[in-house]
């Protein structure tokens, strides 16, 4: 019962009667009590100007600037005196840097002091200067420099009469003399701080600085400055106490944890150092400096794959034969991304024959990404750097998959070095069938022979077999099968030779019993899906490959199969539970990224599909198909600036890529440059332009030169093709030019009729409504909501026209229905609003149009809604203090504001 009174007793207390205990805990110096008591004296009385005052004095005492601006902006508004709250407020929009707001003050007010209003003076005036307004700064140094007054401001008004004359020593010797007048002045001491920078004399910045920081312990901005001052100076013995006591207050701070992981770094403590460097990551640090030393770290303590993360991200950066990338690639070679590695290569200038098998490795991955001329130049790279057998194996692999039939001599100068090299013959042996050299191919499948290896007979057998020997070829593979009856690949040569022969039958039953025995047999299985799948028995070939996954569950290669086979059956929700469950930690092929990449964008799971294709080029920058996907999905985001900036990088990668080429103009006419859109469109092949797509680019392009009637039959054409919206808004943007609106009305209602779940196109037949017919436009929108009961632009639109139309009621359930889905949108707050204001509500309208008003992104003329319901409720000097606050950009706004002024005289 005592504790419920208690309560009881709490609760009644008033405004006032908070605001008197807050003054008592700030006489005790316990602010955090005085905030609880000023917060509930505010919920109380939400108008009590004292409590909004001594709130907003503390948290400028607290550095808590931001909040000091609100609470003290608030406080004048309830009639505050200004000569209390300008001083204050000045100082909190100088730390702020709200210079437009601080420019707009007043340094003379009845009740000031002219200590006071020098002071106030000075922080408008640097306000000014960093405006750029030369003459009013000019102007109000002369005011300043008339006060009667001792205070310092007057005389750091002076510095900035001689900076403004680029007199910068005469500046120093006037703040030098301000600190021999008033030592330790804090303005005095962070502008010669800043001087001391803009001239990159870091030594004498960090002087003034520490002077500061021994006067103002307290001051965090003043803190952090002078630790990144003495971190860039090598002085981290000397920073990082500071560093430790800022990141007490703000441990997750991503600069501060930069800071103090190049500490520790510096005194050789890789471990914390990668530590606090991965922490500033974590908090949206983007220094590359950070990505540096956190690779850094991670090299020299062995985690390579760490490294790799963060070299990445930098070494498109470097600067050639940057240690850097060396320390990339030693990584990258560590990891086996070989790949990757010889990407980094490319760009040392200088190179050994430690290198040559990453520049093989690296050509063969750009061969399989489709970057011919990017594997060419790695064949380049690779020529002459060492005369191993391996390496001109590798080598003459590599030239050999570019149709360089120089490959072979490369191989068989490797095969003379290392004759028993398995690799080495195994390879040549392929090349030789690749370029249909027979006759060197039987040498050596005799050689082969010779020393009794099966190969030998395998390799003679599909050379008869491609020369339709086919009985001949048989013999060869039966010999070898006497040699090695388990064999698979013996087995598999002998079903081939079936399926050459047309012997379908007689092949799927040999593959069902080589099944039988070696379920798993991957070659085995994927000929048995393909024969099944074109006979329309998908599921049986489905079955033996889950058959084959059960029998070995964590062959990454099986489950990746699987998953193909069912995309390729319709079933790619299938696919996607198989290959999520992989660790996305693993060295994961490119298949495998490939195919859950499609299965995303089969189910049409836009989320999952942008982290999976963002992962997927996280491991493999350079992959076309992920870059692809990226620009299919940055596509259909409406993405297109980045969408631009992508193809733009590809494209520089792969000139000759008639795909890239079509995505790149794509893009430019997305983004509006249609002056290079031309270009490239133009250079595009005869067979790309008369193709849908091509006829929608040129339309497109067409309607961005402003040729519509020529653009027109291109986007019909690509309408017809796909009827999408995109293709329909291009359509009616252009008739609607040619002065054709009852043609662009007529084509969008056929398309509502003809697609009517597409959202986009039925919103945008309601607008052409509105000015038609409000109850038809009403009912699109009702059609929109049916479709997705939540699209917030459909309920504010209807909850507009519902007012206009009378129905009040429904207007207002729409609207706060929208204003669910989007709280702080200052439209939807000003439709809210609106519909208020017809009910005659025009209290709880202004709740609503002051959260609008509040908010940054509001457009002018909701602004001045409320700015003029504010007149209209009498609220005359707020109405007007708000109408000056603004800076209005928009020519009707301008001219309604001044029409506001004129009126309320």
């Amino acid at each position: 019962m005592s504790f419920s009174l208690a309560l009881v007793a709490c609760s009644q207390q008033s405004g006032e009667q908070h605001l008197e205990k807050a003054r008592g805990y700030v006489a005790d110096k316990d602010y955090p009590a005085a905030v609880i008591e000023l917060k509930s004296a505010l919920q109380k009385s939400p108008q009590l100007a004292a409590a909004r005052f001594e709130l907003g004095r503390i948290y400028v005492k607290q550095q808590q600037f931001q909040q000091a601006e609100k609470e003290l902006n608030r406080a004048m508004e309830y009639g505050y005196p200004e000569e209390e709250v300008i001083p204050l407020l000045s100082r909190a929009y100088q730390k702020t840097g709200a210079d437009v707001a601080l420019s707009k003050l007043k340094n003379q007010y009845a009740g000031l002091s002219e200590e006071e209003a020098a002071e106030v003076g000075f922080y408008k005036l640097e306000s000014l200067v960093r405006l750029e307004r030369t003459d009013d700064a000019r102007s109000l140094i002369e005011q300043i420099k008339s006060y009667d007054t001792d205070s310092p401001y007057k005389s750091l008004a002076l510095t900035y009469s001689y900076l403004l004359d680029e007199e910068v020593d005469r500046a120093k010797l006037q703040l030098q003399e301000v600190l021999n007048n008033h030592p330790d002045q804090p303005d005095a001491l962070t502008l010669l701080g800043r001087l001391y920078v803009s001239e990159g004399n870091r030594d004498g910045a960090i002087d003034a600085y520490k002077q500061y920081y021994a006067a103002y312990p307290d001051d965090h901005q003043v803190s952090f400055m002078l630790a990144r001052l003495l971190t860039d100076a090598g002085r981290t013995e000397e920073a990082e106490p500071i560093v430790d006591k800022l990141l007490k207050i703000s441990d997750t701070n991503p600069l501060l944890n930069q800071l103090k992981g190049l500490s520790r770094a510096s005194d050789g403590d890789h471990k914390e150092a990668l530590k606090y460097t991965e922490k500033a990551l974590m908090n949206k640090g983007t220094d590359p400096g950070m990505r540096l030393a956190a690779g850094y770290s991670a090299f020299q303590l062995g985690d390579f794959s760490t490294a790799v993360q963060h070299l990445s991200h930098v070494a498109s950066d470097l600067p050639s034969n940057h240690p850097g990338l060396r320390l990339l690639a030693a990584s990258q070679i560590q990891l086996g991304l070989t790949d990757e590695a010889g990407e980094t290569l490319r760009r040392l200038e200088e190179v050994s024959d430690q290198e040559a098998q990453l520049f093989s490795a690296a050509g063969f991955e750009m061969l399989k990404e489709g970057n011919i001329k990017g594997a060419q130049e790695m064949v380049a790279r690779s020529q002459g750097l060492s005369d191993s057998a391996t390496d001109l194996t590798r080598l003459g692999v590599l030239q050999l998959s570019l149709n360089d039939v120089k490959g072979i001599l490369n191989l068989e100068q490797a095969l003379e070095q290392e004759p028993e090299q398995d690799t080495t013959r195994a390879t040549l042996a392929t090349a030789y069938l690749v370029t249909e050299q027979y006759d060197k191919a039987m040498q050596l499948a005799q050689e082969w022979k010779e020393q009794g290896d099966v190969q030998g007979y395998l390799l003679a057998g599909t050379v008869l077999r491609r020369q339709g020997e086919n009985e001949q070829a048989r013999a060869e593979f039966e010999q070898a099968g006497q040699m090695a009856p388990e064999d698979p690949k013996v087995r598999l040569a002998l079903i081939d030779l079936a399926l050459a022969e047309n012997n379908t039958e007689q092949a799927i039953t040999s593959l069902q019993q080589l099944l039988d025995e070696h379920p798993a047999q991957i070659p085995a299985l994927s000929r048995y899906f393909d024969l099944m799948h074109r006979q329309e028995q998908s599921d049986e070939g489905i079955s033996r490959i889950r058959k084959g996954l059960n029998s070995q569950p964590d062959n990454l290669q099986l489950k990746i199969l699987l998953a193909h086979a069912q995309l390729l059956t319709g079933k790619p929700e299938e696919s996607i539970k198989l290959l999520v469950q992989e660790n996305a930690d693993k060295d994961l092929p490119v298949k495998y990224w490939d195919i859950l990449g499609q299965s995303y964008l089969r189910s049409n799971k836009i989320k999952e599909a942008i982290n999976h294709y963002d992962a997927w080029l996280e491991e493999h920058p350079h992959n076309l198909k992920a870059i692809m996907g990226k620009l299919f999905l940055l596509d259909i985001q409406n993405q297109f600036e980045q969408g631009l900036e992508l193809s733009k990088e590809v494209m520089s990668r792969y000139p000759d890529d008639v795909r890239l080429l079509s995505v790149y103009t794509h893009f430019l006419l997305m983004t509006g440059d249609f002056e290079e859109g031309r270009k490239r469109f133009d250079t595009l092949p005869a067979k790309v332009k008369a193709s849908p797509l091509g006829r929608g680019l040129h339309g497109r392009l067409l309607a961005g030169e402003g040729k519509c009637a020529e653009a027109l039959p291109n986007i019909q054409a690509a309408y017809e093709d796909k009827p999408n919206y995109r293709h329909l808004s291009l359509a009616v943007r252009c008739l609607n030019q040619l002065d054709k609106r009852d043609e662009s009305y007529q084509l969008l209602s056929e398309h509502a009729e003809r697609m009517p779940q597409d959202q986009a196109s039925l919103m945008m037949l309601a607008e052409r409504e509105i000015p038609r017919d409000m109850n038809k436009a009403a009912e699109r929108y009702k059609q929109v909501l049916e479709l997705n009961d939540s699209n917030y632009l459909a309920l504010n639109n209807l909850a507009y026209l519902q007012m206009k139309l009378g129905n009040l009621d429904d207007a207002l359930d729409k609207a706060q229905r929208a204003l669910a889905q989007r709280p702080e949108d200052p439209a939807v707050l000003d439709t809210v609003a609106q519909v208020l204001i017809a009910r005659k509500n025009l209290s709880e309208a202004e709740k609503y149009l002051a959260r609008a008003a509040e908010n940054n992104n509001a457009a002018d003329e909701i602004y001045l809604n409320y700015v003029e319901l504010l007149f209209e409720r009498g609220r005359t000097e707020l109405a007007k203090r708000k109408l000056e606050q603004r800076e209005y950009r928009q020519e009707s706004a301008i001219k309604r504001a001044d029409e506001l002024k004129q009126k309320h005289q």
